[in-house]
């Protein structure tokens, strides 16, 4: 039902580009830097593709965009969001 539809979403970084500005990253759960925490599956994680830079931080960021539910991800993800933008 989410499939195409604008959304909002918070997580933590985790940069797939070297820089302190990225337009692809993915989404998790839980951060990166918590030793406490499980990292999640695909289930966990969404893929971000920007259409301005986000500044990488290591507290959660919110970003919104186009949501897609994947079908037959070569990377096994399931969900991806397009021409997103951070929201402060």
């Amino acid at each position: 039902a989410l499939n195409q539809k604008t959304l909002r979403l918070q997580g933590f970084m985790m940069p797939l580009e070297p820089g302190e500005n990225q337009r692809h990253f993915l989404l998790a759960s839980v951060p990166l830097t918590c030793g406490f925490c499980t990292p999640g599956g695909p289930e966990s994680m969404v893929e971000v593709r920007t259409k301005t830079p986000v500044k990488y931080k290591l507290e959660a960021v919110v970003v919104e965009g186009t949501f897609h539910v994947l079908q037959n991800d070569p990377y096994g993800l399931y969900y991806r969001i397009t021409n997103a933008v951070g929201v402060p």
